[in-house]
């Protein structure tokens, strides 16, 4: 635990900036709260109960061999289950009906529940009249042994999470004022995720019962699997977010305690609780990203289920990802405007309304939603790899992306025990050099306990399956172990998820020349500034999209398509600690505000600064991350899109695969002009409100004892992001069931391949430019540019550019850029999820007509009921002067 206030003599005689003096004065200490959190002991008991379920499920994997004969395979025609996984492919793909998919023997085929891994075109024992195929991809061999150990990791994961929120919640929030901020921002951001999830669950509904009459339709089971998976898939991302937001909240007053408890160890103190709080949502997306896999495949037993289980995180993540960036931007562009370009005001000052609202916005959309994000990619990951590998091994190929990430978890839960920077010997900061070495040292620990452990997985797990990779090019028959193979496709997913992520840092860190040169633009004004992160960021796209080009064809031809699903599985199992990384950002950021809002010593807010810019480093290196995986992941659910659906070659010279591509190249477009707009409309709203708090009280900026009314600029940001997140979120439903049935799956398919490639363009471009012009400004606070010999730091000319900047780039930054991400993914996913329902002709292009009509008719009630804002009869009306407030003030 952290120690008490210090005492004079534990206090280092060093400054922040390493240099012997001694404080001049030291001011009267307000009382530590040293209270612990009350759920503290509650977590604790909930890591031990999940430890004893985690035991339960190892000893349920343990007996598999035993479990396997519980298997219902006494409904299934038996010469069904003796065919192999090979014998089935050969029918994919069949548009005429042929006398093997109508029965066998001249027995109809019943639907199977557990048929040996395969995909089957059938509907009632048959292809159905008009040849309109309908698939269902199922495995009669479940593979007990992976399921139930992803169960015991997912349950060992929970308890780690618990002890960690325990450890969080048992530090001292500080100050009692510290602790009064603390518990506004974590109202307002519970208040914020309650509000959304009520918006969220009838759309949840109406699309559910979409899946259960449209997709289950056709299913003789007794569960729907897809729609039930499908809620299952939504309620778990829910549940996700609020028990990140939750902790976050928490955490960010105890960092900057942790920070204001020792002035030698501050930073690495605070780094730790900050760290360990990231680490309860980083090590949370992937035990119940697990845990739900796990769930709906050993109760379902088909490869439906998880498309559906996919499809509900999707459905919850786009929300949550595009109503927490307009939520956080809106707030951010206003308080920057507002403060420290009209009124030269400090980041976080508590004299800004906006401070707060700012602060709850950080949690709303770098926790929730870019948890929500990586949740989507990792479970869209794992189906992918399982809907490939089900035709190529049986049910080997499905529990080995259920082995990787389980073993991913177990590593992230032991390279997330510990983090820690040591306390420099001039008493100085740590550099944000010295801070990194200390995160990445956890994740390249991760990622090598993973490459040893999956190797001896990969090459004995598949030890007798030589001949199973028949249609891989370059591969001669029963000559080769796939182990190997697939074992180079993990790497290929570790190594490329690296190397992107440094590519992104080397674009967005102000240690390197892109950001630098961004900050030396700003002598001559914002425009220069401007031009110069746009040039930056499209440079930027230039490595990443070389390195998923070597992915994808590397993967291809070790593997196939199923190498692909494998690469990003690979990529994505050190999620627990990379994703720990990030949430750390937004923690460390609001520890700042606590504490520059409850006027702690300046070197406190030194410490929680270096936290800072190590936070916005690891933000933006996870949103490169997070693009990479989800290009990779749209990638590979395309492929089992096309496979369920299928279609095994795609004529690029007829013309309606290419109207598709050029539809799906617009789409990313359009919907990053819709969520950038809701910004710009919501950040007004949020501008008007501080100008006229300001103007109503001009002493708010002079006077300590008048306090702004923090509480209005929340509910502005609320209601805003609320209401702009319902129109991208009907365009990206619609447009592929709208290209799907009017166009034909053909058509969808040139539709998902140019959504993929401009979307994830742009959303490179966007994430990595809004990152540039953030840590230029950061460059420019610092004190690292000169003008003539003369420093050019807060409140200059060069640093209101730089802050003009920065405004621009936070859309591009927190909401455009990595919505794109839940673009792409949730059309493929839907895709898939839809297959059996699209046909490769226009026969059913009366249906896409209804469709358009009905998205029409929901954007006009949307624009017209819900985004026309009434008027605000109790909001006094703007002064119309375009001077400063500050200069008002002092008139």
């Amino acid at each position: 635990m952290a120690e008490p206030l210090p005492t004079e003599e534990a206090k280092s005689p060093m400054t922040p900036q390493g240099e012997m003096e001694l404080e001049k004065e030291e001011a009267v200490m307000p009382a530590w709260n040293e209270v612990p959190g009350r759920s503290a002991p509650t977590y604790t008991v909930l890591g031990v109960l999940m430890l004893l379920l985690s035991a339960c499920a190892i000893v349920l994997c343990l007996f598999a061999e035993y479990t396997d004969d519980f298997d219902r395979s006494d409904k299934f025609h038996p010469e069904a289950v003796a065919l192999t996984s090979r014998h089935w492919k050969n029918f994919v793909g069949q548009f005429e009906p042929i006398p093997e998919m109508n029965g066998i023997n001249g027995q109809p085929l019943t639907l199977p529940e557990r048929t040996s891994a395969c995909i089957i075109t059938t509907v009632a024992g048959g292809v159905p009249a008009g040849n309109i195929p309908v698939h269902y991809e199922c495995t009669y061999e479940i593979p007990y042994a992976a399921v139930w150990a992803a169960m015991a990791c997912s349950f060992a994961g929970f308890a780690a999470v618990c002890f960690y929120a325990s450890s969080v919640l048992a530090q001292p929030r500080g100050t009692d004022e510290m602790s009064r901020l603390a518990e506004i921002i974590h109202d307002a951001a519970m208040t914020f995720l309650h509000q959304e999830y009520m918006w969220l669950a009838p759309f949840v509904a109406l699309l559910w019962i979409f899946l259960y009459t449209a997709v289950d339709g056709e299913e003789n089971d007794w569960v729907p699997s897809t729609s039930v998976s499908f809620l299952i898939g939504a309620f778990l991302s829910a549940s996700c977010g609020y028990f990140g937001m939750h902790i976050a909240t928490e955490g960010n007053c105890r960092t900057a305690a942790a920070c204001y408890s020792d002035r030698d160890a501050g930073v690495s103190n605070g780094m730790g609780v900050a760290f360990r709080t990231g680490a309860c949502m980083g090590l949370a997306v992937v035990s119940f990203g697990i845990f739900g896999l796990a769930l709906c495949y050993v109760t379902f037993g088909n490869t439906n289920s998880l498309g559906g289980f996919g499809f509900g995180s999707s459905a919850v993540a786009l929300f949550a990802r595009v109503g927490g960036g307009i939520y956080t931007k809106a707030a951010d562009v206003g308080a920057d405007l507002c403060g420290k370009v009209d009124n030269a005001l400090a980041e976080d000052s508590p004299k800004n309304p906006a401070t707060i609202a700012d602060c709850v916005g950080d949690n709303v959309g770098d926790v929730a939603g870019m948890g929500a994000d990586l949740f989507e990619s990792f479970v869209g990951a794992v189906v992918a790899a399982c809907v490939m590998g089900a035709p190529e091994f049986g049910k080997k190929g499905v529990a080995l992306p259920f082995y990787i990430v389980s073993i991913g978890l177990v590593w992230s839960i032991v390279c997330t025990v510990y983090v820690r920077v040591g306390v420099k010997a001039d008493g100085s900061i740590p550099t944000l050099d010295d801070l990194l070495k200390a995160l990445r040292l956890n994740i390249f620990a991760a990622g090598i306990l993973i490459t040893i452990t999956t190797l001896f997985l990969c090459v004995f797990f598949f030890e007798d399956e030589s001949d199973a990779l028949d249609d891989v090019p370059n591969n001669p028959k029963n000559q080769l172990n796939p182990g190997p193979r697939l074992f180079g496709c993990i790497m290929l997913g570790l190594v490329v998820g690296i190397l992107i992520g440094m590519v992104t840092e080397y674009f967005t860190s102000h240690t390197e020349e892109p950001t630098q040169s961004i900050g030396r633009a700003t002598e001559f004004g914002p425009g220069p500034v401007i031009i110069q992160g746009l040039g930056m960021g499209m440079y930027s796209t230039v490595v990443p999209l070389l390195l998923i080009v070597a992915a994808v064809l590397g993967a291809y031809y070790l593997c196939g398509f199923y190498g692909t699903a494998i690469t990003v599985c690979g990529m994505l199992s050190t999620l627990g600690v990379t994703m720990s990384t990030d949430a750390f950002g937004p923690v460390a950021d609001n520890a700042g505000g606590i504490a520059e809002m409850s006027e702690l010593p300046e070197w406190v807010r030194d410490y929680t600064d270096a936290l800072d810019s190590l936070g916005n480093t690891t933000a933006a290196t996870g949103k490169g991350f997070a693009n990479g995986s989800a290009v990779l992941s749209a990638i590979s659910l395309l492929a089992a899109f096309a496979r369920v659906a299928g279609i095994e070659k795609v004529n690029l010279m007829r013309p309606v695969v290419v109207i598709g591509v050029l539809i799906g190249s617009l789409l990313p477009y359009i919907f990053g002009a819709m969520t950038m707009l809701s910004v710009n409309k919501a950040a007004q709203e949020m501008m008007h409100e501080v100008r006229r708090q300001f103007r109503a009280d001009p002493l708010i900026l002079t006077d300590p004892t008048h306090k702004p009314d923090y509480t209005r600029c929340i509910t502005i940001s609320c209601a805003s992001s609320l209401r702009e997140m319902l129109m991208p979120g009907v365009l990206a439903i619609f447009a592929p069931l709208i290209m799907g049935f009017g166009f034909g799956s053909h058509c969808l398919v040139g539709v998902l391949v140019g959504a993929i490639a401009s979307g994830y363009l742009l959303g490179v471009q966007m994430s990595n430019t809004g990152g540039a012009w953030d840590n230029a400004k950061k460059w420019i606070e610092a004190g690292n540019f000169k003008v003539d010999g003369v420093v050019q730091g807060k409140k200059t000319d060069c640093h209101k550019a730089a802050v003009c900047g920065d405004t621009v780039g936070d859309p591009f930054k927190d909401t455009s850029g990595p919505a794109l991400n839940i673009l792409i993914k949730l059309m493929t996913r839907f895709s898939f999820v839809c297959a059996p329902l699209f046909d490769e002709s226009w026969d059913f292009w009366w249906i896409g007509l209804i469709l358009i009509g009905v998205a029409a008719v929901l954007m006009l009630v949307i624009q017209l009921v819900i985004l026309k804002k009434p008027a605000d009869e109790s909001a006094e009306p703007v002064v119309e002067t375009t001077e400063p407030v500050a200069e008002v003030v002092e008139a």
